[in-house]
């Protein structure tokens, strides 16, 4: 991050003795693009905490009516969160340091430059600050994620319940032989050719396939599947915006309607969605004589829709711990668990490893223009570009919302510029489904030994190198450039 960037964002408060002294510092925050507060003394700043609390209070003891233990309790009696620094001599730093386990972040020395160095000082305390709230933004999105696993193995106590409930309803002699024929699937797509063999009319299954926009068919009772499979749809930008919404009005995207009165000349046929977890995984259109419509088949497609969520639910359920559920790429726990065993073995082998992070360009706008739907598609679509053009052993992550990570074993920092590059240069070139639409990436690289010490310090160089890029426009590659200081634990022979 560039704490530049968000300088704006921060509240100071500014108490010194003499009028001079905070005008020469107020200007100095304001020119920086903080947000500041001038105090002529200790009271009235104390009063205005409640209403306005600051991020830090900046401060020259010679200021405070009385001790600076009373100030200290005070401030941290209102607001136990305001960090506290302080412009003292250098014959003072010892006894604040004292202070320091009571938000005293800093001591700045007074002397020459004192502008630059307690700007300087306060932009540290504000980037550890804004590091801070990440952390926690990244703490309770892994509770939000253990909060949907929870939800889901609820769902699926649930699905189960129904079921069960459901069967003891049920005319156990009509059912019999269905639920015989279910008890032996093992998966989603056999419990569709099961329900569709009990059919007393006709109907195919159109799968939604939403990395490409389209329906197409994968199962039928009546026609001919092998005639059919392929045979679909690909939805308009607008019918992808509203699917659900026109669907739910019984609205079927006019490619189908085509499809089944031109394609397959059937001029009267009902159709039902399928959805798994509040998202579609595909639709049913059904025809058959005139006494064939829904009502008669309600209980059985019930049966079926249980079922088949309850089959989707339990893969979910499985892999939620590892995969992200958009991309099916590896998510973000992952990553940081798989980093750790990769700099093991890198260490254990002498070998590099690399990580290349990705970051869509311009991602909010993309969402703002196109919709939910198609930031999916875009997504998923650069989710499977990524796994389509690694190595075997390559480990593709989500890591992020627009963010995607690659750790790249056995690939020293040279190797891994050429393969952002190359990947940058493929999604540059890709013709996404939605209309006019053009996605470019920003690339980050890092590598372990030459360029980190360890996993953490090889993510967060990734990292710094990819704000780095950003920064400057995007859609571009970044090598990360160590300190000369920086030694390798051990040195990775040139290619």
């Amino acid at each position: 991050m560039k704490i530049q960037d968000h300088r704006s964002h921060f509240t100071i408060f500014l108490l010194f003795p003499s009028t001079d002294e905070n005008a020469e510092m107020k200007g100095a925050f304001v020119e920086a693009g903080y947000e500041s507060f001038v105090f002529s003394d200790q009271d009235t700043l104390i009063s205005r905490l409640p209403e306005t609390a600051p991020h830090l209070i900046l401060f020259a003891p010679d200021t405070l009516r009385n001790s600076l233990s009373d100030f200290v309790s005070e401030v941290l009696e209102v607001n136990s969160e305001v960090l506290l620094a302080c412009v003292a001599s250098s014959s003072q730093s010892d006894t604040l340091a004292e202070y320091r386990d009571y938000n005293l972040a800093t001591v700045i020395p007074t002397g020459d430059q004192l502008l630059i160095r307690t700007v300087w000082a306060v932009d540290q305390i504000c980037e550890n600050l804004y590091r801070s709230y990440q952390n926690e933004e990244l703490s309770n999105q892994i509770e939000e994620l253990r909060s949907q696993n929870a939800q889901f193995q609820k769902e699926v106590r649930e699905t189960a319940n129904l079921k069960k409930d459901l069967l003891e309803r049920a005319d156990e002699a009509r059912l019999t032989s269905k639920i015989q024929a279910y008890q032996a699937a093992k998966s989603k797509e056999d419990y569709l050719h099961i329900f569709l063999g009990h059919l007393p009319g006709n109907a195919i299954f159109f799968k939604f396939l939403p990395s490409v926009n389209s329906f197409v068919a994968t199962a039928a009772q009546g026609p001919d599947i092998e005639t059919l499979k392929g045979v679909g749809s690909r939805l308009t930008m607008e019918e992808s915006k509203d699917l659900m919404q026109n669907l739910a009005q019984g609205q079927l995207p006019e490619a189908l309607n085509e499809l089944m009165r031109d394609g397959l000349k059937i001029s009267e046929f009902f159709f039902h969605i399928v959805p798994v977890h509040r998202q579609l995984d595909g639709l049913f259109v059904f025809w058959g004589g005139a006494d064939f419509n829904f009502a008669k088949i309600e209980n059985d497609f019930v049966l079926f829709l249980l079922l088949y969520q309850q089959a989707h639910l339990l893969k979910r359920s499985e892999s939620l711990e590892m995969f992200d559920p958009v991309t099916e790429l590896l998510n973000r726990n992952y990553f940081y668990k798989k980093l750790d065993e990769e700099i093991a073995r890198a260490r254990r082998i002498e070998k590099p490893v690399s990580v290349v992070r990705m970051k869509i360009d311009y991602y909010n706008e993309l969402e703002q223009r196109f919709g939910a739907n198609n930031r999916d598609l875009i997504v998923r679509t650069i989710g499977s570009i990524m796994k389509r053009t690694g190595r075997i052993n390559d480990l593709a992550c989500r890591t992020n919302d627009e963010e995607f990570s690659l750790i790249l074993p056995h690939c020293a920092r040279k190797g891994a510029a050429l393969r952002a590059e190359r990947l940058r240069r493929i999604i540059e070139a890709h013709a996404f489904s939605v209309a006019e639409l053009k996605v470019t990436i920003s690339c980050g690289v890092s590598e372990y030994p030459s360029l980190s010490k360890d996993a953490s310090d090889l993510d967060l160089s990734s990292g710094k190198a990819l704000e780095f890029i950003v920064s400057r426009g995007g859609n571009k590659v970044c090598l990360f450039r160590p300190t000369e200081e920086f030694k390798p634990d051990f040195v990775v022979p040139s290619v």
